[in-house]
């Protein structure tokens, strides 16, 4: 599957708004509410791996919020991921089971 698969899988989901890392949080861009980590739910992941450039590896986290807010965030292979970035998929992963 490609990452342009797995956007419109998210959002036939209701997945239809994007999350960026920002000033410690996790900005929505449809309502532009920013985030605290402990607000948010990581629903499920999906990850592209194409074998051949690794810069074409990408993962998508569908993410929802306590209010009801869902979207995705999308996060590049490992190797070039955002340090920001990883920190608060770690804290998603931690609060899956937990919110």
């Amino acid at each position: 599957m490609t990452l342009a698969d797995l956007q419109a899988n998210a959002k036939e989901h209701g997945f239809t708004h994007h999350f960026m890392c920002e000033d410690g949080g996790v900005r929505s861009d449809g309502t532009g509410h920013l985030y605290n980590a402990d607000e948010l739910r990581l629903v499920h992941s999906s990850s592209t791996d194409h074998g051949t450039d690794p810069g074409d590896d990408a993962t998508i986290f569908m993410i929802e919020a306590k209010d009801g807010t869902k979207g995705v965030m999308i996060v590049a292979d490992a190797f070039h991921a955002d340090p920001n970035k990883a920190d608060i998929i770690d804290q998603l992963r931690r609060n899956r089971a937990t919110y």
